[in-house]
């Protein structure tokens, strides 16, 4: 192996394919430079009931360059801020439905590949996370439930044939309809024949696929990841337990008929994610947390509306628990030795920002938040049994140090010793205490499905993107890659003596430079980068031939096992399903 084995982390993200974020197609230079991970929310004005669109920096060329150049000039603006605005933006710029499926179509072909499995899997790694939307076409309709303007109830059936989809939620009520002009979110259905392909493909490379439903109606969680972004999730308002065990068991009823229907899909399957972060910021908002206005509460005082935050937390862990009765009842999956991966978060519980800086939650990140992970702990134990959490119940925290308010601290550091203590103060708690406070002790299984090498948000005040400040007093000879790699050596050795499974965020970001350095593995584990940092000795040279005589070797043996067809679609470079094909 080209690098130490300890970089290799258990399993990785593959991020932006599935499931849009912005900063995935954001500009790397010119006047809207992304550099930011979590974009900030855009200013309201609650004289006009309209949102400073000016803060978007998802890129429409970035992400679809098939568009013409005649499209392109009928865009309302260049710029979009989630999936479902992308969508509306398409259509209100004069796109029809069938073209915008196109391009999504071809988005999906190319943005992982068969080539980039075959290279996560010479990168050492045999699992992957696949982050979906709810909106999922199966072999037979279905209704989920949600609210119109007005308040009142609203459903929607989700065909079997992909389609811009409708989300049962309009917007956020706060927000006057005219005013705001804004159409209901929409979203591109993603037939499940796709993710079965994607399972099939895994599995000849050797590797296997945790689905993570990342986005639910309406949005369950702030952030640009939740589809619904800027306005604020509306999920946990309505109908959140019918509509969360519907899709539930939607999912695993076709999960488990892969076991006899298509066998080698079904080995490319590790298990399911049931919500990602969910409720995440909740706390922040809660009266009892921090009590921070929610974005745009002008809207909500104007009509004396509460906000999304009100939902209580027993609400929240009931409703997945959902996800823990489903599971059970699909043995199938229990023999075969799927997993499920119940990912929680911190930020969603109102002590999580109690006396804390109300812009962060480094607390949480640290491992210091001991009431709040006490009450996940004591939650997971009562839903699940300890013969369950040995064997596929998985407890799931995310971890990242980048919105900690310290890591300011970094721009001055003397020296690695220096830099490693700083990691030391804000990376390490979370490993060494977790099991104590969550009372999950060894062998009861525990992830981190995401986190990064990142030590900013803001990757140009990063020290370890390549392209943030670098400390002036830093030896000349410790590289920003040098930093990186301690803090991801870090972070998988602590997790490895605790036995805390890691699942970097995430694969690559192709277009943006900025990125690329600290939340791509693609650009931190390739011998490329390496062989340009460490001089281009015969050494290096050797090992990134190694690396693409592995990487070509195992997609050749892929290609000789596969139908013919799949020579006929670009020896990898793009999956085989089209939108033709699957109507």
């Amino acid at each position: 192996m080209p690098w130490d084995p300890d970089l290799v982390p258990d399993g990785v993200n593959v991020g932006g394919w599935f499931c849009l974020e912005d900063w995935f197609y954001s500009q790397s230079s010119g006047s809207k430079v992304g550099h930011f991970v979590a974009t900030p929310n855009p200013d309201y004005n609650k004289d006009t009931f309209q949102l400073d669109e000016k803060c978007f920096v998802g890129h429409v060329r970035t992400i679809f360059p098939q568009l013409t150049h005649e499209e392109e000039a009928r865009l309302l603006r260049p710029y979009f801020g989630c999936e479902t605005d992308l969508v509306n933006l398409l259509l209100r710029s004069g796109l029809k439905e069938e073209r915008i499926l196109d391009l999504f179509w071809k988005h999906r072909r190319c943005y992982v590949t068969p080539i980039d499995l075959s290279r996560i899997r010479t990168l050492g790694l045999r699992k992957i996370r696949l982050p979906l939307t709810w909106c999922i076409n199966y072999e037979t309709p279905y209704v989920l439930k949600g609210k119109d303007f007005a308040g009142r109830d609203k459903e929607i059936i989700i065909h079997t044939k992909p389609c811009i989809v409708e989300d049962p939620f309009e917007n956020d009520p706060a927000f006057d309809p005219k005013g705001m002009n804004l159409p209901c979110d929409k979203w591109v259905s993603i037939p499940i024949k796709a993710v079965e392909q994607i399972l099939e493909t895994a599995a000849g490379f050797g590797l296997q696929v945790l689905l993570d439903l990342h986005a639910f109606p309406g949005g369950s969680s702030a952030g640009t990841f939740n589809g619904v972004w800027p306005v604020n999730p509306r999920f946990w308002s309505a109908h959140y337990k019918e509509n969360f065990r519907t899709i539930m068991e939607k999912l695993l009823e076709w999960m488990s008929s892969l076991s006899h229907r298509n066998p080698k899909a079904f080995a490319g399957l590790y298990g399911l994610t049931p919500m990602n972060e969910p409720a995440h910021m909740k706390g922040l908002y809660d009266a009892a947390g921090a009590g921070v206005p929610v974005p745009y509460q002008a809207a909500y005082d104007a009509q004396g509306m509460k906000s999304w935050a009100q939902v209580p937390m027993a609400e929240i862990l009931d409703t997945l628990a959902i996800g823990v009765e489903e599971f059970r009842k699909h043995p199938v999956l229990l023999e075969g030795k799927k997993m499920l991966l119940m990912n929680v978060i911190e930020t969603s519980f109102a002590g999580t920002f109690g006396g804390e800086d109300a812009g962060a939650f480094a607390a949480s990140q640290k491992g210091e938040v001991a009431s709040v992970t006490g009450q996940l702990g004591q939650w997971w134990r009562s839903v699940t049994c300890a013969e369950e959490r040995r064997t596929w119940a998985v407890l799931d925290l995310h971890n990242y140090i980048a919105w900690n308010p310290e890591v300011k601290h970094f721009e001055s550091i003397k020296d690695l010793d220096e830099f490693q203590a700083l990691l030391t103060d804000m990376s390490l708690p979370f490993f060494q205490q977790l099991r104590e406070r969550l009372g999950i002790k060894q062998p009861e299984l525990l992830a981190c499905s995401e986190y990064s090498g990142s030590t900013n948000q803001d990757t140009l005040l990063s020290t370890t993107s390549g392209v943030g400040r670098r400390s002036p007093n830093l030896p000349r000879h410790v590289g920003w890659q040098t930093l990186r790699d301690a803090f991801l050596l870090l972070q998988h050795r602590a997790a490895r003596v605790h036995q805390i499974e890691m699942w970097f965020w995430t694969y690559h970001i192709r277009k943006n430079v900025n990125y690329q350095g600290e939340w791509s593995l693609q650009h931190a584990l390739s011998p490329w980068p390496r062989l340009k940092a460490e001089g281009f000795g015969l050494y290096g040279f050797s090992r990134c031939l190694v690396h693409l005589t592995c990487t070509a070797g195992r997609l050749v043996a892929y290609l000789l096992k596969s139908p013919r067809s799949l020579w006929l679609q670009g020896l990898g470079s793009r999956f085989g399903f089209f939108q033709a094909t699957l109507r």
